[in-house]
């Protein structure tokens, strides 16, 4: 009996860590990142919609090898500190339906760690987690030889889709955590 309430009283200390929030902060330092840096022809915005949340739309083309579109936040001189007893994102998002990619870089190395989610398309806001353990290193898209990611502290965040069709998006992000 003592135990189960052991595990619910540390389950009770860990603590939301935000890592950034845009009603809070604006839009900050966040920018488009699409393939055109490749040659591709998808196009996106980021604009503050009611001051609150940010409001990533456009559309991503397969035209030139191209196919994704994203926004990014670097922070290298200042890394966001993970708390060591966190274990997974929390990104609070109202989506359309389509899948999205939440990737993270650290100072260790060029390599992201990425995980595809699914939003619900029913108009609500949603909470999505995303375990740091599902997290796998990627570079330019492709799986790399190296553990998921475990916690490191992080100095890029990026939200990106590229589901390998032309697609209309949209999507609102309010906040983005570490739980």
């Amino acid at each position: 009996d003592f135990e189960m309430n052991d595990k619910a009283v540390a389950k009770s200390e860990k603590n939301t860590q935000m890592l950034y929030n845009f009603p809070e902060q604006g839009k900050g330092k966040w920018r488009i990142q699409n393939d055109v840096v490749m040659g591709g022809r998808s196009e996106s915005q980021l604009k503050m919609k009611a001051e609150i949340d940010a409001h990533f739309t456009g559309q991503v083309s397969l035209e030139n090898n191209g196919g994704f579109c994203s926004i990014h936040q670097t922070s290298e001189n200042e890394p966001f500190i993970i708390n060591e007893k966190s274990d997974s994102f929390i990104l609070n998002v109202k989506g359309d339906g389509k899948d999205y990619n939440f990737r993270i870089r650290t100072p260790k190395g060029r390599h992201s760690y990425a995980a595809t989610f699914s939003t619900n398309n029913n108009g609500d806001w949603e909470t999505i987690t995303i375990p740091f353990k599902s997290m796998q290193a990627t570079y330019r898209g492709e799986v790399v030889n190296v553990l998921n990611y475990n916690g490191e502290n992080v100095v890029e965040m990026q939200l990106l889709i590229g589901n390998k069709k032309e697609e209309n998006f949209e999507i609102l992000v309010k906040s983005i955590a570490v739980n």
